[in-house]
């Protein structure tokens, strides 16, 4: 039976029908013009060829008598004539048809060559036909215009074939899916039958129509439960936040290619780096080529390397040191690969110093111990030159030289009677009485006892700030501090300067009330580098008469009222000493608290303290 196709599959197949018409007449144009232009080619080739021919015969003609008796000649004008006329192949023969002399290449033993042989008469004066010139051509571009043309003929050929089958193709992969169509829509007891109509047509099309819009729909939903899935991933998002963002401990997490993807808060109060400003940056570029907090990241994205508890000092942005506690972990995915790696690290700073405090009590009090033991034999020994040389004194009997002598050793055991005594009172346990001190009162009292002979020269600015509350201390030992502090930046300014004392509340501690700062600055001398870490030390001075006492008991002082001291000092600038103390809330709220005095301190900005 024969298949009966519609008028939309007849349109189709007459089309491309039409297209391979097309193809086939376009085909065969070019293929007569490629022979037209072979066959020109043919033509102007004959014709040179000829003209070459006339002109070696011309040629020959007009010296036939010089070569007729000659063969080197002869050859040596075939030469000639071959350069000229780009002729290769050229054969003289007498009448007899035997060869005189000839110029011959390999054309007659080449197959498949074009070559082209014309034969020309030699005349003498008289006109009788003296011999024959033969030449031969080969036509090289007509050579390759052959091989063209061969190919031109299998490409056009093959070029049919796959246009054919690329017909075929098209027909099939065009009308495969209508037919398909037509015939679900046949099952479907669609009516087709009235095909110049279209009505089939058009209600296969609002059948789809139909099938599009419940598609639709369909996606409608689907778009509402990704968008409700998103919003539950991203609730759970937020939640992870909202945990990073809750613990105290620090965390930096970076990917496999050391891009910072999360800070949270707890590392910016820590290292003082902000999480919009380092979030997408590589962590060399956050925290440097050196840092440790680099090394670690290093170790775990490149080598794999984790580690646990490291404690380190590191500075910060700022310039202030501190000690962490850090650890690294690697981020894997299900099949165990490295996804980048975290960062989880504690501020210790306070924990160290809490630990240093402890340490330098301790280092005191066995000081204390050993000291007096040694101090009070050493004054003892003191006791009995001093009374043997006040009775050598009384004799009188003692020479000029003797009695300056004996004055000498009295000075010298007096000096360093005090200096045991000063020893002494810096080895033994201070005697510690606090009570609601006013820093204004404190201050004022510090500076009226205060003497000095270069404070002439000095003036002392003080600014006590505003609503400084009242805190817990012994006042006789911190007035000491104060004094102490004061005296040494008079003694880094031999020729006068400014001495700043601050006293500020400083709220950085996230509970309590926060810290009492007071800050004792001069522009004097500056204290060396390497002496920094040693100036608190017992018995440690850079001063030519110091006892190196002063510092240390400044220090033990605000450790005894559990604070600390810091110091900052560049030589040929001057010096910062920082003391923190803590301001206690049970004392400081006490309504039975009453300030010594209302009076302000003297703004001394621009008053110069009278030398004691």
């Amino acid at each position: 039976m024969a298949k009966k196709y519609d008028r939309y599959e007849l349109e189709i197949i007459i089309s491309l029908g039409f297209l391979i018409l097309f193809l086939i007449s376009i085909n065969f144009i070019s293929g007569y013009s490629f022979e037209r232009a072979v066959r020109g080619q043919a033509a102007q080739f004959e014709k040179a060829a000829n003209i070459a021919a006339d002109y070696i015969r011309t040629e020959l003609e007009k010296d036939i008598n010089k070569w007729a008796y000659s063969d080197e000649l002869l050859l040596e004008r075939l030469r000639d004539l071959s350069m000229l006329t780009d002729i290769e192949n050229i054969i003289v023969s007498d009448t007899s048809g035997q060869i005189i002399g000839q110029l011959a290449s390999t054309l007659s033993g080449e197959k498949d060559r074009n070559i082209l042989t014309i034969k020309r008469p030699l005349r003498l004066r008289s006109g009788r036909t003296a011999a024959y010139i033969t030449v031969a051509a080969a036509n090289s571009m007509g050579d390759r215009f052959n091989t063209l043309s061969r190919w031109d003929t299998a490409f056009r050929i093959a070029g049919l074939i796959a246009a054919l089958i690329v017909a075929a193709y098209f027909l099939k992969a065009v009308l495969y899916p209508y037919q398909r169509i037509k015939r679900e829509a046949l099952d479907y007891n669609l009516d087709l039958r009235d095909d110049n109509s279209g009505k089939g047509i058009e209600y296969i099309i609002e059948t789809f129509k139909d099938v599009i819009s419940e598609l639709e729909d369909k996606k409608t939903r689907l778009e509402t439960m990704y968008r409700n899935s998103e919003k539950r991933a991203d609730s759970l998002a937020r939640y992870n936040e909202y945990i990073l963002g809750s613990i105290s401990s620090g965390v930096v997490i970076c990917d496999s290619n050391g891009i910072v993807t999360r800070f949270n808060r707890s590392v910016e109060h820590i290292l003082r780096y902000f999480e919009k400003e380092c979030r997408g940056k590589h962590y060399c570029e956050i925290f440097g080529q050196e840092h440790r907090l680099t090394a670690m990241l290093d170790d775990a994205l490149n080598e794999g390397i984790v580690h646990s508890r490291l404690e380190f000092e590191i500075k910060r942005p700022d310039g202030e040191k501190l000690w962490l506690g850090c650890s690294s972990s690697m981020i894997n995915d299900e099949k165990g690969e490295g996804m980048g790696a975290v960062l989880l690290m504690i501020d210790l700073t306070e924990i160290r110093r809490l630990q240093e405090l402890s340490s330098y009590s301790e280092k005191m009090a066995s000081l204390g111990e050993m000291s007096a033991g040694i101090a009070h034999e050493i004054r003892n020994s003191f006791a009995t030159v001093l009374g043997f040389a006040k009775l050598a004194k009384k004799s009188g009997n003692l020479g000029d030289r003797a009695a300056k002598l004996v004055d000498a050793i009295r000075e010298e055991s007096v000096a360093t009677e005090a200096l045991l005594s000063r020893f002494l009172n810096f080895a033994r346990p201070l005697d510690f009485s606090p009570e609601a001190i006013d820093i204004r009162n404190l201050i004022n009292s510090t500076l009226e006892y205060l003497s000095h002979p270069n404070l002439e020269n000095i003036n002392i600015k003080c600014r006590p700030g505003d609503d400084i509350p009242p805190f817990w201390g012994d006042p006789v030992l911190l007035r000491q501090v104060l004094a102490n502090l004061l005296l040494n930046a008079c003694d880094a300014m031999p020729d006068g300067g400014d001495i700043v004392l601050d006293v500020r509340e400083d709220k950085k501690k996230t509970h309590g009330t926060g810290d009492l700062l007071i800050s004792v600055a001069d522009n004097g001398t500056g204290i060396a580098s390497e002496s920094l870490d040693k100036i608190f030390e017992p018995f440690y001075s850079d001063k030519p008469q110091g006892t190196g006492l002063g510092l240390a008991l400044v220090k033990k002082i605000v450790v005894l009222h559990e604070g600390r001291i810091d110091v900052r000092s560049k030589p040929g600038k001057g010096t910062r000493f920082s003391i923190h103390l803590p301001i206690r809330p049970e004392f400081a709220c006490q309504e039975n608290i009453k300030r010594k005095t209302n009076e302000p301190v003297q703004n001394v900005g621009s008053i110069l303290y009278p030398k004691d």
